[in-house]
């Protein structure tokens, strides 16, 4: 009688991994020959033969049979793999009550492959009521031997976000480098991350800029993505807009949808690319097409100027509005420019009041800006100097060169502020230092 020895490492859920021996001590005649005298043991092996294709033909359906009969007798081994069948639609529909439900026995039992399931299925809410307090438990329990590369990455997950233990980045950041090492792609990506902000580790943004590099290269369209921005903005590596522009296309083209609005955006400005409005709004397109609130707003841009499409300004504004879900300042302030000058909607200076104040609220430059020409015109809202100085000086704080020159207007005419000369020429100054050119006409009329 022939022994076959199984080795249970080449299945998986997601990116799971497993290793646990199995010594089955019958062949596949002997195990037929069992079953047919009613050996629920035997059903359980040979089921587990059908799953994997071992010494005999792969049968799904064969498999989900044998296991569900198995099962009866109790033992981990068949409620573990019929618990798989179950969650993954293995000879049957996908059911991740039932499989909660095997996989529960199962892990009741000790059988170690069930932990990670659990856990898994607690995190996400798999078929039982999402409670990351219960998926720490069992995720902990199945990275005792420190195999289970996806436990290792959601714990590490809990920790980093405080989700059913307390939250310790240094602890994340232990368990995100032990799945890094085993080649956990995502994992390996937040690695970077924290040593490039520091979280957990000691900031060290030139590893961070290696770690993307390596994934990048391996073709991971995240760490591309990362790694442009890396480039973007000189972190760990010299600033380098052409750099940038390779790395975002390379992940853009890969389906990374926050690259592709980026890539568009690189082709509107010609930043490390020959400026091309047409490939622009091709991106821009594409990454609208997923519902990109970046790239909404941008297309707009395109339509209110004619950029890469014809001129649109009804298009536009119901770019902007679809931008301005998450209430995105840049879209509401677009939005306020259209209702301001009733191009594709209605003219009206209230709501365009109204929706520059909500910009404003959350610090966005223009929208403080154009609000306070608002309140010295009263335009939309009672004419107000105190208040237009107020968010001027919000605006101007930021280097808003408009800001500085409406605040020097406020300054020479003493609107909202005791008349000062000397104050308004700094502030003219300030402004014409930043390209203001009325700025600049007002400075050569003082000196």
């Amino acid at each position: 009688m022939k022994k076959l020895a199984f080795i249970l490492s080449l299945f998986s859920i997601s990116i799971f991994t497993f290793a646990q021996q199995v010594e089955i001590s019958e062949d596949i005649e002997t195990l037929e020959e069992m079953v047919k005298q009613g050996s629920l043991e035997a059903m359980g092996k040979l089921g587990y033969c059908y799953l994997t294709g071992t010494n005999i033909d792969k049968n799904e359906k064969e498999a989900f049979k044998l296991l569900n009969n198995a099962s009866k007798s109790g033992d981990a081994f068949s409620n573990f793999y019929l618990g798989k069948c179950h969650y993954e639609g293995i000879g049957t529909s996908k059911k991740y009550s039932k499989a909660f439900g095997y996989m529960s026995h199962a892990a009741q039992q000790n059988f170690e492959q069930a932990y990670s399931y659990l856990g898994r299925m607690y995190y996400f809410g798999e078929g039982v009521t999402k409670n990351k307090k219960e998926a720490v438990k069992w995720l902990k329990k199945a990275i005792e031997d420190e195999k289970d590369i996806e436990s290792l990455y959601l714990l590490a997950s809990c920790y980093d976000k405080g989700e059913g233990i307390l939250k310790n980045e240094a602890k994340s950041f232990e368990y995100f480098e032990k799945a890094a090492d085993k080649g956990h792609v995502q994992a390996r990506i937040e690695q970077a991350y924290a040593y490039k902000i520091g979280k957990g580790v000691q900031q060290n943004t030139a590893k961070a800029v290696e770690l993307y590099s390596i994934i990048a290269k391996e073709g991971d369209k995240d760490a591309a993505y990362f790694l442009a921005s890396c480039y973007e903005n000189g972190d760990g590596v010299a600033q380098s807009n052409s750099s940038a522009f390779q790395w975002y296309l390379q992940a853009a083209e890969k389906g990374n949808i926050e690259a592709q609005n980026k890539v568009g955006e690189y082709y509107y400005k010609g930043l490390g690319t020959n400026q091309n409005y047409d490939n622009a709004f091709s991106w821009f397109s594409k990454a609208a097409d997923a519902a990109n609130l970046q790239a909404f707003n941008n297309l707009g841009n395109c339509y209110y100027n004619g950029h890469g499409t014809k001129l649109d300004y009804k298009k536009a504004f119901a770019n902007y509005v679809k931008a301005s879900k998450d209430d995105m300042p840049e879209a509401l302030y677009n939005q306020a420019v259209c209702y301001s000058k009733g191009q594709g909607v209605k003219l009206n200076m209230r709501t365009s009041a109204q929706l520059l104040f909500k910009a404003a609220q959350v610090e966005y430059a223009p929208a403080q800006n154009l609000l306070a020409t608002y309140y010295i015109n009263g335009t939309g809202v009672d004419r107000d100097y105190k208040k237009a100085i107020i968010w001027l000086e919000f605006a101007s704080n930021q280097g808003n060169a408009d800001a500085f020159y409406n605040l020097a207007n406020c300054y020479a005419k003493g609107l909202g502020v005791q008349k000062d000369k000397t104050k308004a020429s700094n502030l003219y100054s300030r402004a014409a230092e930043l390209g203001h050119e009325e700025a600049k006409k007002e400075l050569k009329k003082v000196q």
